[in-house]
């Protein structure tokens, strides 16, 4: 049976239709579990398969871990950019992780009355 069958019966199953094909809600069921075992197999080697390290992304890395390492104080994504050269949307990205790791807390900055911006206090 094809999947595209398969879809199909369901369809009309839950239409109230008589199962197309001749097909039994068991042959149904059998069909699915068939696709979500396939599903499954495919999750699992994709997951197996070793990822190879992006070069910028590890140099983005490097590049935040000694802005982080040499410096004290609290930052804003765009104020960081500016140090190491990389965007803003790459800072806040790599901080994330030093965030979760504990190396660096967010914090906000107020800009004006209505805006704030997320900060990073390095070193306190």
């Amino acid at each position: 049976m094809t999947t595209r069958e398969l879809y199909k019966a369901v369809i009309a199953h839950i239409d109230g239709e008589a199962l197309p094909y001749g097909l039994t809600e068991g042959e149904l069921r059998e069909g699915f579990e068939s696709l979500i075992a396939k599903l499954d197999a495919r999750n699992e080697k994709a997951r197996s398969k070793p990822r190879k390290a992006d070069p910028a992304v590890e140099a983005r890395k490097n590049v935040i871990a000694e802005f982080i390492t040499g410096t004290d104080g609290e930052f804003t994504a765009d104020e960081i950019a500016e140090f190491t050269g990389l965007t803003a949307p790459q800072v806040a990205s790599a901080m994330r992780v030093h965030v979760s790791a504990g190396i660096v807390t967010k914090g906000t900055r107020k800009v004006d009355s209505k805006h704030s911006k997320v900060t990073y206090v390095i070193g306190a």
